[in-house]
């Protein structure tokens, strides 16, 4: 993929939108893990603006929703338990 085909992005700091929770999930997806190593060292994983930029890329309407979700959470309330 070239640098020009990347729909580059900014994603919130919000721990549910983290590398550690949801590359997990995109681990079997081909076509995704074509852009990644195999293997990284222990307690690593792929730099966080690549892999939400290719995340962007390849699942738009996923990461939108993602986000979406995780704002409206934060924003709500609806995630906090009292």
């Amino acid at each position: 993929m070239k640098k020009a085909d990347v729909n580059a992005i900014q994603v919130p700091y919000y721990d549910e939108l983290s590398v550690k929770s949801l590359y997990p999930q995109f681990m079997k997806d081909d076509e995704f893990q074509a852009h990644f190593p195999d293997k990284y060292p222990a307690g690593k994983g792929p730099p966080r603006t690549y892999f939400f930029n290719i995340l962007n890329t390849l699942h738009p309407d996923y990461l939108e929703q993602v986000m979406a979700h995780a704002s409206k959470q934060r924003m709500t309330g609806e995630g906090e338990a009292m």
